[in-house]
C-alpha cells in the first residue's frame, strides 16, 4: 500500500518535527524566563498528545466477507504471507487490534472470555496484565507468526446455561452435535504487536467479528468504532447488501461513526467465470455498485468493488496485471486521502488551539518587561544632571508604586480565594464521586428490577444525571469566566498590567460527547425495552460498559476543567511577580544611584544591557514561535473526501 505508507511516513515526520519544535519552543520559553508552571504543563501536553498520536482503521463486516483477507491485501501484502489467519467461513472469532507499541516485544495478548462473566468492560481490563494470556512470536519466522495469531480462530464449547451469563442470545449460537454445549469464541479481545511500517508509524487496524461480536461485545458499538479515523465497511459481491450487513450498518456504523466511511464490494473475482466478456463484467460490477450506492445512501464514488484476495496473489507472486484488476489500488487511495488530512486536520486544530494561548501570554509577558526595562531607562536618563533632591523624590515615587503593588498583591489573595470557592464548587459538580455517586444509584435501580426494562432505565437515569451534572458545571464556568474578564480588566485598568482576554471553556463538546453515549445506547438497546430474561445478561454488560464511557467523560471533564482554571489565574499571578521584579529592579536602580550619584551611567548601561538580552530572548523566542506556527499552519496533504 505504497499511497498510504507514504502518507504515513509524511505525516510521521510532520509529527516528529512538531515535537522537536514544540520542545525548543519550551526551552525558549525557560531560558527568557516565561516558564510559569502552567505554561510549561502546556508545552509538554502538546509535545505528548504528538507522542501518543494514533490513526485507527476500523474493518467492519458480516461474517464471510474477506476482511481479515482485505486486511493482508491492504497492509500487509509486503510481508511476503498472510499476517491474519484468512479461509472459508468465520476465521477472526473476536475483536483483533493490530498496533506497534516501541519497546514491547512481537506478541499476541488475548484476553479469555470467560471475564465477561465479571461484567467489567474491556477498557477497563487493558491496564490489567494478569487479566490476559501473552504470547510473544518472532516476526521473521512465518510459521511462528501464523501459529501465534491463528489464536483468533479459536473456539470453546460451553453449556447454553454459561453462554447465557456471557451475554450470547441462543439465537446467535451453534450447538454440537449432541445438542447439549454450544460453541462460543475462546477470547474476548486480541491485541496484536506487530512490527510493521505502517504500525510503526502510529496506525492501528481493528479486525471487528461479523454481528454476533458486534452485539455482544458494547466496547465495540461504544468506543472502538465511534473513535476510529476512518471505517472500511465491507460487503460481498456476490450478494450485494444483505438484510444481517443493513442491520450492521444501521446500528453499529451510520449512527456512530464521526470519522470517514468507505464501503468495500469484495470478491468481484466471482465474476471472473470465464464466460462473461470484460464488458458483462463491468455492467455486473457497475449494477452492484448502484444497488450498494441506493440501498445503504451512500454516494456510488464512496463504493469500492474490489478483489482482496486477487490483490493479495498479485503483491506476493509481484503480478502488476493482476493487482490492477483486483481494484484494490482506487479503495487505497481513496482510504489515503480519507485518513492522514482528517487525523492531520484534528492535530492542527487542538495544537493551535493550545499554542495560541500560549504565545499570546508569552508575547504579553515579554512586551510587559521590554515595556518596563524602557520606561526605567528613561526614568534615570531623566535624573542626568539633577541634584540629590530630584534623586530623593524619585526614590520616594519608587516607594508609593511598591505600596501600590502591595494592594495588588492583597486583591491578588482575595481573588485567589474567591477564585478557589468556585473551583471547589465545580469539583464538587463533575469529580470523581459525583461519578461514583451517579453510577451507584444506577446500579441501585437496575438491581431493584431483574428485566431489561429496568436496566434500559438505568442506563437512561445515569445519562439523564450527568447531563444533569454538565449542565450545572457550565452554569457555574459561565459564572467564573465572566469574573475573571471582570477582574482582567480591573487588574489591568489599575496596576497596568497587560492582560488579554481570558479563554472561554466549551461546555458544548463535552454536552456533545454525552449525547453520542446516550444515540449509542438508545440505538443499541432501544429494541430491547420490553424484553425481559433473554437479553438481561447482554445489556447488563453493556450498562458497564455504558457507566465506564460516562465516567470516563467525567474524568476529561475533570482534567480539562483543570487545566482552564490554572490558565485563568496564572496569567494575573505571572504578571504580578513580573510587576513585583520590575519594582525591586527599579528600586535598587534609583537607590544606587541616590547613595552613589556617579553610579547613574553605569546604572543607565546595565539596564541597555539588559534591555539588549532581552531582546535577542524575544527574537529567539519569536523565532521558534513562528517556525512552529509554520508547522501548525501547514496544509499540505490533500482535503479529505466527504462522509
Amino acid at each position: 500500500m505504497e499511497v498510504l505508507e507514504r502518507q504515513m511516513q509524511g505525516f510521521g515526520e510532520w509529527r516528529s518535527e512538531l515535537v522537536d519544535a514544540i520542545r525548543l519552543y519550551g526551552r525558549r520559553l525557560a531560558q527568557a524566563g516565561v516558564d510559569d508552571p502552567d505554561t510549561t504543563a502546556r508545552v509538554a501536553r502538546m509535545s505528548r498528545r504528538l507522542a501518543e498520536d494514533r490513526l485507527s482503521v476500523a474493518v467492519v463486516a458480516e461474517l464471510s466477507r474477506g476482511k481479515s483477507e482485505l486486511i493482508n491485501a491492504m497492509f500487509f501484502g509486503s510481508a511476503g504471507r498472510r499476517v491474519l489467519p484468512s479461509s472459508a467461513g468465520r476465521t477472526t472469532m473476536c475483536p483483533t487490534e493490530l498496533r506497534h507499541d516501541e519497546g514491547v516485544a512481537a506478541s499476541i495478548r488475548l484476553l479469555p472470555i470467560q471475564t465477561r462473566m465479571q461484567d467489567v468492560p474491556v477498557s477497563e481490563l487493558r491496564a490489567d496484565p494478569k487479566a490476559w494470556q501473552l504470547t510473544e512470536f518472532n516476526p521473521a519466522d512465518p510459521q511462528a507468526t501464523a501459529t501465534a495469531l491463528a489464536a483468533v480462530s479459536e473456539t470453546i464449547l460451553v453449556s447454553a446455561a454459561e453462554a447465557a451469563l456471557m451475554g450470547f442470545g441462543e439465537d446467535e449460537l451453534d450447538l454440537d452435535a449432541a445438542g447439549e454445549s454450544v460453541q462460543i469464541p475462546r477470547w474476548r479481545h486480541a491485541i496484536v504487536n506487530y512490527p510493521h511500517p505502517l504500525l510503526q508509524q502510529g496506525l492501528v487496524i481493528l479486525d471487528t467479528p461479523g454481528l454476533n461480536a458486534m452485539g455482544t461485545e458494547p466496547e465495540l458499538t461504544l468506543r472502538l468504532i465511534p473513535d476510529a479515523d476512518a471505517v472500511l465497511f465491507v460487503l460481498a459481491a456476490d450478494t450485494g447488501v444483505t438484510r444481517s450487513d443493513i442491520e450492521v450498518w444501521r446500528h453499529h456504523i451510520e449512527p456512530n461513526q464521526t470519522g470517514g466511511r468507505l464501503v468495500v464490494l469484495n470478491k468481484i473475482d466471482g465474476f471472473w467465470d470465464g464466460i462473461r466478456d470484460e464488458v458483462s463484467i463491468e455492467v455486473e460490477i457497475a449494477r452492484q455498485v448502484g444497488s450498494v450506492s441506493s440501498t445503504l445512501g451512500v454516494p456510488a464514488e464512496r463504493v469500492f468493488p474490489v478483489s482482496a484476495q486477487k490483490a493479495l496473489v498479485a503483491r506476493l507472486r509481484d503480478d502488476a496485471g493482476l493487482l490492477r484488476r483486483s481494484r484494490i489500488a482506487d479503495l487505497e487511495s481513496a482510504l489515503s486521502g480519507e485518513l492522514i488530512p482528517r487525523r492531520r486536520a484534528l492535530v492542527r486544530a487542538n495544537l493551535l488551539r493550545e499554542f495560541d494561548e500560549i504565545s499570546r501570554r508569552v508575547e504579553t509577558t515579554l512586551g510587559a518587561r521590554r515595556r518596563s526595562q524602557l520606561e526605567q531607562q528613561a526614568e534615570l536618563e531623566a535624573l542626568r544632571g539633577r541634584n540629590r533632591d530630584s534623586i530623593a523624590r524619585m526614590s520616594a515615587r519608587v516607594q508609593r508604586d511598591r505600596e501600590e503593588f502591595s494592594r495588588a498583591v492583597r486583591q491578588l489573595a482575595a481573588l485567589r480565594t474567591i477564585f478557589s470557592r468556585h473551583s471547589r464548587a465545580i469539583t464538587a459538580s463533575v469529580g470523581g464521586d459525583v461519578a461514583r455517586r451517579r453510577m451507584r444509584a444506577s446500579r441501585d435501580a437496575m438491581k431493584a428490577s431483574r428485566l431489561s426494562v429496568g436496566l434500559r432505565d438505568a442506563m437512561a437515569q445515569l445519562i439523564e444525571g450527568a447531563r444533569q451534572d454538565f449542565a450545572e458545571v457550565a452554569r457555574q464556568v459561565d459564572e467564573l469566566g465572566s469574573l475573571m474578564q471582570a477582574m482582567y480588566r480591573s487588574f489591568t485598568a489599575d496596576h497596568g498590567l497587560a492582560l488579554t482576554a481570558p479563554a472561554d471553556f466549551q461546555m458544548d463538546r463535552l454536552a456533545g460527547a454525552l449525547d453520542r453515549i446516550d444515540a449509542i445506547h438508545r440505538s443499541e438497546f432501544g429494541a430491547f425495552a420490553l424484553v425481559s430474561n433473554p437479553k438481561y445478561p447482554l445489556m447488563s454488560k453493556f450498562f458497564e460498559s455504558v457507566a465506564v464511557r460516562v465516567r470516563d467523560l467525567y474524568d476529561r471533564a475533570s482534567r480539562e476543567l483543570d487545566n482552564w482554571q490554572r490558565g485563568l489565574i496564572s496569567p494575573i499571578e505571572a504578571q504580578v511577580r513580573e510587576l513585583q521584579q520590575q519594582l525591586r529592579r527599579r528600586g535598587e536602580a534609583v537607590q544606587q544611584v541616590l547613595e552613589a550619584s556617579g553610579s547613574l551611567d553605569a546604572r543607565i548601561e546595565e539596564i541597555q544591557a539588559r534591555r539588549q538580552s532581552l531582546d535577542k530572548e524575544i527574537a529567539a523566542v519569536e523565532s521558534v514561535a513562528r517556525d512552529l506556527r509554520v508547522l501548525l499552519e501547514d496544509q499540505e496533504a490533500l482535503s479529505p473526501l466527504v462522509a
